[in-house]
C-alpha cells in the first residue's frame, strides 16, 4: 500500500495532485483523451463533496469500508438529496480510481459498486426507452413558428433520438462534425471527436436518420443567421455558452409529453435508449450498434435488447 498519510490528513490537494498526472489516466484502463478543464472541474467538485464528508465524519479515507462509502452516498449532509444510482455509480467509480492508485485491498469502491447494484430497485435497473411508435410519434410532432431556443432543442433532441448521442455528446456537439449536406440515401454524417464532450465519448462516425435531417440543418442555418459565436451546434445563448445537463433533461421531458409519450424516468438518455432499440428492432447487426453507439466490444448490448423484448411482449399482449 502506498503512504496514504497526505490522502488522510488533507484529500483534496492529494487528489488534485493524482487528477493532474499520468496515474489518472493509466486508472481509466483505457486509451482515454486528455483530460479537459471541464472534466477536471467536474471531478474537483465530486471529490470534494466525499473530502468534506470524511473529514467533518472525523473518519480517515484509508480506513474506510464498503458500507463507509455507501453511507456517504446516502447521506443528506453531503448532498441536499440521496444520489440516484447512476450518479453514485460515477462517484464509486471516482473513488475506486483514487484507491487503485493507493493500492487499498480489497478495494472499497469496489466493494460498495457491488452494494450498490444489489441495493437498486429493479425499476432501475430497466431501462426505459423508446419504442419504435414513440419514436416516431417524437419525430413526427414538428415545431413551427418557434424560438431559436426551442428550434435548437428540438434540433438537439434530434440528434440523440436519431444518430444515439449521449447528453454530454449532443451538448459538446460542433458545429464542423456535422456535415454540410446529407448523403445518398438521406442520412447525415456526424463525424465525433472526444472535444468538448465527456471523458467517455469515443470518436466515431455515426448517422442522423434522413427523417431528422431537414430539421437540423434548418436549425444549422438559424445559428450561422443568429451568428452566435464559438464551434458548439447548441449553444446555450447568443454568447455561444455550453448548455447544462438539467437543461437538456428538463427539455427532453417536456418533448416527449408534448408529443404525447408517457414513460416513468424520462430525459435525454430515453432518447439515445430509443435510438438503439429502434435501430435493433429494424435488424441492425449488434457489432454494428456498439460502433453507432461508441460502446466498447466487450460492452453487452443486454439492457438495449431487454427493452425492445419487453415492448415486444407488451405490444403482442395489447394486439
Amino acid at each position: 500500500m502506498k503512504a496514504t498519510t497526505a490522502w488522510d490528513r488533507n484529500p483534496v490537494p492529494a487528489f488534485d495532485q493524482f487528477l493532474r498526472s499520468p496515474a489518472f489516466a493509466q486508472t481509466a484502463h483505457r486509451v482515454a483523451p486528455p483530460l479537459s478543464d471541464a472534466s477536471a472541474a467536474v471531478y474537483g467538485f465530486m471529490f470534494g463533496r466525499f473530502a468534506q464528508w470524511v473529514l467533518g465524519s472525523g473518519r480517515k479515507m484509508s480506513r474506510l469500508q464498503p458500507d463507509d462509502l455507501m453511507t456517504f452516498l446516502s447521506s443528506r449532509t453531503a448532498h441536499k438529496r440521496p444520489l440516484q444510482s447512476k450518479i453514485a455509480y460515477r462517484y464509486l467509480r471516482l473513488l475506486e480510481r483514487c484507491y487503485e492508485h493507493l493500492t487499498v485491498e480489497p478495494n472499497p469502491a469496489s466493494g460498495a459498486i457491488g452494494l450498490l447494484a444489489m441495493a437498486r430497485p429493479a425499476r432501475d435497473r430497466d431501462m426505459v426507452a423508446l419504442s419504435p411508435a414513440q419514436a416516431a410519434q417524437v419525430v413526427g410532432n414538428v415545431l413551427e413558428g418557434v424560438s431559436w431556443k426551442r428550434q435548437r432543442d428540438r434540433a438537439m433532441q434530434l440528434v440523440m433520438l436519431c444518430a444515439g448521442l449521449r447528453v454530454a455528446e449532443a451538448i459538446g456537439l460542433l458545429t464542423s462534425e456535422i456535415a454540410a449536406g446529407p448523403e445518398e440515401d438521406g442520412t447525415l454524417r456526424i463525424r465525433l471527436t472526444p472535444t468538448a464532450k465527456q471523458p467517455t465519448s469515443r470518436a466515431r462516425d455515426t448517422c442522423l436518420q434522413a427523417e431528422a435531417v431537414e430539421e437540423v440543418l434548418e436549425w444549422l442555418t438559424t445559428r450561422r443567421r443568429l451568428e452566435i459565436p464559438g464551434r458548439l451546434a447548441f449553444p446555450a445563448d447568443m454568447a455561444g455558452g455550453p448548455l447544462h445537463k438539467s437543461t437538456v433533461y428538463r427539455q427532453a421531458r417536456s418533448a416527449l409529453g408534448e408529443a404525447g409519450v408517457a414513460l416513468p424516468h424520462v430525459g435525454g438518455r430515453t432518447l439515445r435508449n430509443g435510438f438503439a432499440v429502434v435501430a435493433l428492432s429494424g435488424g441492425v447487426p449488434e457489432e454494428s450498434m456498439r460502433k453507432r453507439l461508441g460502446l466498447a466490444r466487450t460492452t453487452s448490448l443486454d439492457a438495449y435488447l431487454s427493452a425492445l423484448r419487453k415492448q415486444q411482449r407488451a405490444t403482442k399482449k395489447n394486439g
